[in-house]
């Protein structure tokens, strides 16, 4: 139904609006930031362009923003809609909103070839992850520093990094240092390259630490130092200590109660995790983690070729050149072989794997390995079984078995003294796993590991938890039992209750047991707001009625992470205990600091100059510095990574031109990405005429060019989405001849104002068409 011109000219609007609004709701002509989605999946904050009938144009920048293909005549609006002619453009003027539905061909497919990645970039880095335990208790002190620094740089495609552990107990400290390597991805080979202190990989046997190189396929760098789960249970606030062969790979603090350690780099996968529990009174529990129950992974297709010295690091008899190559590669769609060769001085082996997706819900991977020692001419064999199984969606199982004969020797074993290599020989381990789940009573997992050694002494180790949500309160239930070994490991019992109080408050019970005492305990938690939370605690003791208080405060000072925590329990005890983690970028436009570590593949990125803007990042929410820069930590290599600006957190008088981008980055790779921003003069024009009376609701307002801006609202005010954009402004009423606003403006803008308000006159002028 068309407007009645009669009737909005004698209600002071001009017919010219009807004819602009007659079609749909739509956006004035320019440039405007708009919240775009395509096919339901948003894609940020963009800086969108209508034509002068308010059709949107598909231009370069927005098809960036989209993930959208080109058409042959880009620049131009309709372009786009001609090539593909199913697509659908809702606007939402009133709302800012735009909405595409293209064709699934339209869609930009992730580029088989290396043409759509970044390469190259230069930035140095470090990683530091600083943790302090000091600890009173009756009859002394305890304390413990640890310091895991990872240094190095990105340069040319190429990876250089440095890892090192210092660790520093009642005043003795030691360093450890763990690697230092270069390595380089060859895209085009799908291979990498490692020079330096390594970690040799082997898809079958155990590696070694050396000092030599290393040739493999990309897709096994993501199989070596394949992290782990680690569970367990601890008294008080306390150190635990990861150690493989006997080296430190590991250290971190945990409060009182049940731990998760997952993502633990290993230095080998097919060796044995040995935890040691520290407690709050220096006591010690350590138990053995077999390698089969950390976790089952078919080797990746692929290569890996490496040479090198065993690196002496204390306690090695010798340090022989190494030799290891191994293989493996899929035979059917649901089966893989693996085979491995490794020769030293001394020492030779040989293994084979076979990996079966054999029926419904099922992983099989059975290993054979045999070894011989050329300094007493000893041989042996080791063969390990381990199967998954997925029953249903509520119940799985893992069953794990491997033995070895009394002349197996693995590298390592032969390179120690024979004491220390007896006692880390076992005969036989078993290990199985029971889980399940139902919607309504919970998850439930459960374990039993046992291991023989051949001089008869046994380990065996039971745990078990459970976890539930019942309303917004939850549940959970976590025991650990020593079943035969050595008997200072206890055990312990551990159950807890949380209640939400709000938002971002939690209130929760407990009751622990353990070493034949029980704590009933209750505390408080609070995530205050993204960068501050605290966490209060009291505990009381069954045998002595000791009250014992725990409070700490988490901290996100948008350069790294702190955590601070204090404990007093007993008669004169008390615990206390820091950590600050991070890491910081060194690159051309100066020094940038970070929250998280920077991992191998990271960008650098800017939203102008402005400080303090936030960025939600595939590693985390990070803020922009005074120089309007910010490190995006991890990027996913040869994959898609998403990164998008937070509107809300730029100044008021700020559009940003793209909110949104998509980094596609080959490993090792530092690109960068700078968000466009311009300062806008939004106006909120008091407008009256010359003789002072207001200007008449509904009058059309334009630019210079003739067109529309605006309309009149009541009151004569003039809203001014840009007014830096917009030379002049001009004003037509119905019947009169058309005036152009004169208005005056401060210097500069306020930053936390949306828009501005000042006075304007509209004056007539000659020089107007009208």
């Amino acid at each position: 139904m068309p407007f009645d011109s009669e009737t909005l000219r004698l209600r002071g609007i001009d017919p010219q609006v009807a004819e602009y609004l007659s079609q749909a709701a739509r956006f004035t002509a320019g440039s405007h930031p708009v919240a775009l989605s395509v096919n339901g999946q948003p894609r940020g904050q963009v800086q969108a362009r209508f034509d002068s009938l308010g059709a949107l144009c598909f231009d370069q920048a927005l098809r960036d923003a989209a993930l959208i293909a080109g058409a042959g005549d880009g620049e131009r609006c309709g372009a786009f809609v001609e090539q593909y002619p199913q697509t659908q453009v809702e606007l939402q003027p009133q709302t800012g909103q735009v909405n595409l539905w293209v064709p699934l061909d339209a869609l930009q497919p992730l580029p088989a070839d290396l043409s759509a990645y970044t390469f190259g970039g230069v930035a140095g880095l470090l990683n530091y992850d600083v943790q302090g335990l000091y600890n009173q208790f009756e009859g002394g002190t305890s304390q413990f520093w640890s310091a895991n620094t990872e240094a190095g740089f990105n340069a040319g495609d190429w990876i250089v990094r440095s890892r090192q552990l210092y660790t520093s107990s009642n005043g003795r400290g030691s360093t450890e240092h763990l690697e230092a390597y270069g390595q380089r991805t060859f895209a085009e080979q799908q291979a990498v390259f490692q020079l330096g202190q390594i970690n040799l990989f082997n898809p079958v046997l155990a590696g070694a630490r050396i000092k030599g190189l290393q040739w493999m396929s990309e897709p096994a760098l993501s199989s070596s130092g394949v992290g782990g789960r680690i569970e367990g249970i601890a008294a008080s606030q306390a150190r635990v200590e990861l150690r493989q062969s006997g080296a430190l790979v590991y250290s971190t603090v945990v409060p009182a109660g049940p731990f998760t350690l997952e993502g633990v780099s290993q230095l080998d996968t097919r060796r044995d995790v040995q935890v040691t529990v520290i407690e709050a009174d220096d006591s010690r529990r350590t138990f053995t983690v077999p390698a089969a129950t950390m976790g089952v992974n078919l080797p990746a297709s692929g290569f890996a070729f490496g040479a090198g010295q065993v690196r002496d690091l204390g306690g090695l008899k010798r340090s022989p050149w190494v030799l290891s190559a191994g293989w493996s590669q899929p035979l059917f769609a649901r089966t893989s072989v693996s085979s491995g060769v490794l020769a030293a001085d001394g020492y030779n082996a040989a293994g084979a794997g076979l990996g079966l997706d054999g029926w419904t819900g099922s992983r099989l991977q059975g290993l054979l390995q045999a070894a011989q020692t050329g300094e007493d001419n000893v041989r042996g064999v080791q063969g390990s079984v381990t199967l998954q199984q997925q029953f249903n969606p509520f119940w799985s199982a893992s069953l794990t078995a491997s033995r070895q004969s009394s002349g197996y020797r693995e590298l390592a074993d032969t390179l120690l003294d024979n004491q220390l290599a007896s006692e880390s020989r076992y005969r036989e381990q078993y290990a199985m796993g029971l889980s399940w789940s139902h919607p309504r009573l919970g998850s439930l997992n459960g374990g039993y590991s046992l291991s023989t050694l051949y001089n008869g002494r046994k380990a065996a180790r039971a745990y078990t938890s459970w976890g539930q949500r019942v309303g917004k309160a939850s549940l959970s239930l976590s025991a650990e039992w020593n079943v035969a070994g050595d008997a200072g490991l206890g055990n312990a019992l551990y159950l807890s209750a949380s209640l939400p109080l709000g938002e971002r408050r939690r209130l929760r019970t407990s009751v622990r047991g353990a070493g034949g005492k029980s704590r009933v305990g209750v505390g408080l938690q609070e995530q205050v707001s993204d960068t501050f939370g605290y966490r209060l605690a009291g505990e009381r003791n069954s045998q002595d009625k000791d009250l014992d208080i725990t409070a700490g405060v988490s901290l996100l000072p948008r350069v790294a992470q702190v955590d601070l925590g204090y404990t007093s329990y007993g008669q004169g005890n008390a615990g206390y205990s820091g950590a600050l983690r991070g890491g910081m970028a060194v690159h051309e436009g100066g020094l940038t600091l970070s929250p998280y570590a920077l991992q191998d593949t990271f960008a650098l990125l800017s939203v102008g100059e402005l400080p303090g803007v936030r960025v939600d990042t595939p590693g985390g929410t990070v803020w922009t510095d005074g120089q309007g820069q910010a490190v995006v930590a991890q990027v996913a290599p040869y994959a898609k990574s998403s990164v998008q600006v937070v509107s809300s957190s730029l100044p008021r008088n700020v559009d940003i031109l793209q909110g949104a981008a998509v980094l596609q980055a080959g490993r090792g790779a530092v690109p960068r990405l700078a968000f466009g921003v311009q300062t806008t003069r939004r106006l909120l024009l008091q407008a009256v005429t010359s003789t002072g009376q207001a200007l008449p609701a509904g009058a059309l307002v334009s630019d210079g060019a003739g067109a529309l801006v605006t309309l009149v609202q009541a009151d004569g005010t003039v809203f001014v989405p840009n007014a830096q954009a917009i030379d002049q402004l001009w004003v037509r009423v119905a019947g009169q001849a058309p005036c152009e606003l004169h208005y005056e403006l401060a210097a500069e803008a306020d930053p936390d104002a949306y828009f501005e308000t000042t006075q304007a006159v509209c004056r007539p002028s000659q020089g107007k068409q009208a």
